[in-house]
């Protein structure tokens, strides 16, 4: 007697998150992998295989999902993965495959682009003020050429960075957006002045 064919798998959804950037060329990165089923059957997906691979198809990392889903979902596994960061500084892109350990999901396949660079030799502490009143001024969004961060409460936020010059952009809802170029050659403080805008429909953060 014929058995009756299997029904279509189900679609799987990817999701990739915390994912170092910039990386530093020849290290480790690490990023955060999950998976679920897009027919929401909240099928057990414990276990299923996560493998990373560069654009010259060579696996570079991967793992296992882990058999807690993501907090506040209910059957969104992951699983942190480390991967080998590429050699050369530049964009680049990682391949990450996700395969189900039940054949009823399909794989599913996500694409990350990384930037790598060499490694940091110095340090630049940013603190933004309140232009005229010298306030600090906390969630300020930072750019340091390809880095990012945010200021703390007090103000201050600090980047580790390869020696260079760098444009520096400074961004908070409010003000208007400060760029400013400064060279890099040993630890080094940059203070930023962030004037109350005009603009009464300033542009989002870039």
């Amino acid at each position: 007697m014929s058995k009756p064919e299997d029904a279509a798998a189900h679609e799987t959804s990817l999701a990739v998150w915390d994912v170092t950037s910039p990386v530093v060329a020849g290290r480790r990165a690490t990023l955060k992998v999950g998976l679920a089923c897009s027919s929401g059957c909240n099928c057990d997906l414990t276990g299923g295989r996560i493998d990373v691979y560069n654009q010259a198809g060579t696996r570079v990392g991967g793992g296992r999902l882990g058999s807690a889903p993501w907090p506040a979902t209910t059957a969104l596994y992951w699983t942190d993965v480390e991967v080998a960061a590429p050699e050369a500084e530049g964009e680049h892109s990682w391949s990450v495959q996700a395969t189900a350990q039940d054949p009823s999901h399909g794989p599913t396949t996500s694409m990350v682009r990384v930037i790598a660079v060499r490694p940091p030799e110095h340090r630049v502490t940013l603190k933004a003020i309140h232009k005229g009143t010298a306030v600090p001024l906390a969630g300020v969004q930072l750019r340091v050429g390809v880095f990012r961060a945010a200021t703390n409460e007090a103000g201050i936020a600090q980047i580790e960075v390869p020696g260079g010059t760098y444009d520096v952009v400074a961004w908070e809802r409010g003000f208007d957006i400060l760029s400013r170029s400064v060279n890099v050659a040993a630890d080094v403080s940059v203070q930023l002045e962030l004037a109350a805008t005009t603009d009464p429909d300033p542009p989002y953060w870039m």
